[in-house]
């Protein structure tokens, strides 16, 4: 995942969550579900607006934040050929 911020499907797994409980976990008619799915739709919108402009951020645990910021830099290395791909 050579210069891929985000390394998982957690984002994904936590808009599942999020629309599963605003779903009553899975309680809806088909037109409450279309009803939500579409202020969902708006919701994608705005936050991709937002991060477009730079007025909002991934949020990040402390440990990942680290973890991302140290294989940042060993890219870096890499790129510059100041690090290999093998063993140290």
């Amino acid at each position: 995942m050579f210069w891929q911020p985000v390394r998982t499907n957690n984002d994904v797994e936590g808009f599942h969550c999020r629309l599963n409980e605003k779903a009553s976990h899975g309680q809806l008619n088909l037109y409450k579900l279309v009803q939500l799915l579409h202020a969902e739709a708006l919701l994608v919108n705005v936050n991709l607006r937002l991060l477009s402009e730079g007025h909002a951020l991934h949020l990040q645990r402390k440990s990942f934040a680290a973890l991302h910021s140290r294989l940042t830099k060993y890219w870096g290395e890499y790129a510059e050929g100041t690090r290999s791909a093998g063993p140290d």
